[in-house]
């Protein structure tokens, strides 16, 4: 499918991450109907346990089935891939747990379909009415005022939802992910990717919501392990230098 963007005929793509999201995919899916004359739609199964792929088979959602978990970054790329040979103009990437609500889609491409923008992130944490609804765990929002603070160091941008799932690319920027993605916690590092390669970003505030079945990823196991993997995955890329 695709949209009519400041007077340009464009394909837009909705890449959904998910893992073992039988419970939310649904009412996921069916809220996206009234979209699918706009955007086209791909669920990435993460080589879920469940009935996750089954569930995006239901309701005619193409489903790319993963041999074996990858984890959010290997699940996302895979979605960049597909986006590149199919030829998309734009991608949207937003989570399978129905916390990205679509009616704020239309918002993250307008920077894109000007030529403003690579890359726009949506923010939970921006402007003061948006984060009232959204309930943070604390060890998650610890986690992600450290990683706004290394990427601040590291390139001089405040971004105060590094975390954030919810993004749209332009074809040039989801192409160079397509090559090369993060694989752990890639939200935070593929933004210093995108900064060292020159790509233009921002983000935009939006309005999320909670989970309301289902368990997060992001345990307490994972929430102690994050600033350090963080801190780890931002020396890499900075020793590594540039990719182009």
């Amino acid at each position: 499918m695709s949209v009519l963007l400041k007077g340009a005929i464009v394909r837009v793509l909705l890449i959904i991450p998910a893992f073992n999201e039988v419970e939310n995919l649904q009412a996921l899916l069916v809220e996206l109907r009234q979209y699918r004359s706009q955007y086209d739609i791909v669920v990435v199964d993460d080589a879920s346990a469940d009935q996750t792929a089954q569930i995006a088979e239901s309701n005619n959602v193409p489903v790319l089935r993963l041999a074996a978990n990858l984890g959010i970054g290997g699940a996302v790329q895979t979605g960049f891939k597909y986006a590149v040979r199919n030829g998309y103009d734009i991608a949207v990437q937003l989570d399978g747990d129905g916390q990205h609500d679509p009616a704020w889609i239309e918002h993250l491409l307008k920077p894109i379909a000007s030529g403003e923008m690579d890359c726009v992130i949506g923010s939970r944490y921006m402007g003061q009415d948006y984060d009232r609804d959204y309930k943070t765990p604390f060890l998650r929002r610890v986690g992600m005022i450290f990683s706004t603070a290394v990427l601040f160091l590291t390139t001089g941008k405040k971004i105060t939802d590094t975390t954030s799932g919810f993004r749209a690319l332009n074809y040039r920027s989801f192409e160079f992910f397509a090559r090369e993605y993060p694989v752990d916690h890639p939200e935070a590092e593929a933004l210093l990717m995108l900064h060292q390669a020159k790509f233009q970003f921002k983000e935009i505030p939006v309005k999320m919501r909670g989970r309301t079945s289902g368990r997060s990823l992001f345990t307490l196991l994972k929430a102690t392990q994050y600033p350090i993997r963080v801190l780890v995955g931002f020396l890499g890329i900075l020793l590594r230098g540039p990719r182009e």
